[in-house]
């Protein structure tokens, strides 16, 4: 009969189930670090239609999705492929925008005067800050005005960024109307 030696075996194997729950409890902390450590937030997502009457000026409803914080939604508007060769983006003159209310999105002094632009909300730009002399003061020829008469059944594109305009909350084209 042959002696069996396996005095070693029992501290081997708990050496080897300290080291895999180490190893596991490694992988959950560093899980749950990762997740955290993430600067990735998400950016508001929302669809919006609108147009633009050269008589009545801009409607842009919000007709689903996040609601947009003011305060950090910039509204640019520029020429679409149809409109021409001398296209201009505009950053719209938020004070300029308000809501069904008449309430200025931003006030004269810089703070909000509506908070949120939310589903079911539509937001006007009335004469004359739809004009060229305001929404293109850069334009140095008046017939290179969105709100000639020429330029109905064209389309301009609206769209709504971070106030540093890297991230899109929402964008849409729009009719040019009478």
């Amino acid at each position: 009969m042959r002696a069996v030696n396996d005095h070693a075996v029992s501290p081997v194997v708990g050496v080897m189930l300290m080291l895999v729950v180490t190893i596991l409890i490694a992988a959950v902390v560093s899980a749950f670090a990762g997740g955290m450590g993430s600067a990735n937030e998400k950016s508001p997502q929302a669809t919006i239609r609108g147009t633009y009457s050269i008589t009545d000026g801009i409607t842009i409803e919000h007709i689903g999705g996040d609601p947009i914080a003011i305060k950090d939604v910039r509204l640019t508007i520029r020429g679409s492929s149809n409109i021409g060769t001398y296209w201009t983006t505009e950053v719209v003159n938020r004070s300029t925008i308000t809501n069904a209310a008449g309430t200025a999105w931003m006030k004269t002094t810089g703070s909000a005067g509506v908070s949120a632009f939310v589903a079911g909300d539509i937001a006007y730009i009335k004469p004359p800050y739809h004009t060229g002399p305001f929404l293109q003061p850069d334009v140095s020829y008046t017939s290179s005005y969105w709100n000639q008469s020429s330029n109905i059944g064209k389309t301009l594109i609206v769209e709504m960024t971070d106030q540093q305009g890297k991230r899109t909350f929402a964008k849409t084209e729009i009719p040019i109307v009478n």
